[in-house]
């Protein structure tokens, strides 16, 4: 049974719409739809939220061999059993590469939690960009009024680097827990990879674009610089100007690319597991 029809009957056991399903885990009646239709897959973080507003584990909703038969009873405890059941089931699994135990399975919570910190580290990376490519900003601009301004700009900026560098080494402290995802002996539990693989094709589109956009922000980067030389242009002020404009286009340019690479990575590093 997939997804899509579990989704649909579940939805209709406890006796909602579509529209009223959907608020409930804060998606449109549209979006429901489409997932009853199979036209589109749910991230992780509906899949979790259909988990719990459900009562039921996440295997449960991404394993096609599961069907509704445990639930056809309709105990209050059916539920239950079953999570004790898929629990016993998961304490040793086998395959072809040998028998991994429950310790070293990777579930779907725990890789939407690093999905997550790594969408948050590259919008700290994002930051930190901009952090260092403006860092010089306050100097140049200090120095038109006084050259002993421009010793007050260096110490802002030095302030600015540092304050780059902090928000670095915390983006990486961050992943620090996540260190285990790389064990050769971790293995993704029942579900998990199809869930991953989808989101990760649905985020294709995304990161192709903002590939391009920072591909070609770098290329556009040069156009203020290249504008002030073809008009001859002597004033310093304007010459500064040109200049700022081109480092902050610079740096969106790297920011695009490097926001959708580490996204990517996520979801490369998750698949690449057993």
């Amino acid at each position: 049974m997939i997804l899509s029809e579990k989704i649909t009957e579940l939805r209709k056991r406890q006796g909602l719409s579509q529209e009223e399903f959907g608020a409930e885990i804060g998606v449109s009646r549209q979006a429901v739809s489409k997932w009853e239709m199979a036209q589109t897959t749910p991230d992780l973080n509906k899949i979790l939220a259909m988990s719990e507003f459900f009562g039921v584990p996440t295997d449960f909703l991404l394993k096609d061999e599961y069907d509704l038969s445990f639930l056809e009873n309709n105990h209050p405890d059916s539920t239950a059993d079953y999570n004790e059941n898929a629990s016993n089931a998961s304490e040793t699994i086998s395959n072809d590469s040998g028998t991994f135990s429950k310790d070293n399975m990777i579930e779907l919570q725990e890789v939407q939690e690093y999905l997550d910190t790594k969408k948050k580290n590259a919008k700290c990376f994002v930051l930190a960009i901009f952090l260092f490519f403006i860092s010089p900003f306050p100097g140049i601009i200090l120095s038109l009024f006084s050259e002993k301004l421009a010793v007050l700009g260096a110490i802002i900026q030095i302030i600015i680097l540092i304050i780059m560098a902090v928000i670095l080494i915390l983006s990486f402290r961050k992943l620090t827990p996540y260190k285990h995802l790389s064990k050769e002996n971790a293995e993704l539990g029942f579900g998990v990879r199809g869930a991953v693989g989808e989101n990760s094709k649905s985020f294709d589109r995304t990161f192709l674009l903002g590939i391009i956009i920072g591909v070609v922000s770098l290329l556009a980067a040069v156009i203020p610089m290249m504008t002030v030389s073809v008009f001859n242009s002597e004033s310093n002020l304007v010459i500064i100007i040109s200049a700022m404009i081109m480092l902050l286009i610079f740096a969106f340019g790297i920011s695009c690319i490097v926001y959708v690479v580490t996204i990517n990575q996520g979801y490369k590093r998750i698949l690449k597991m057993k």
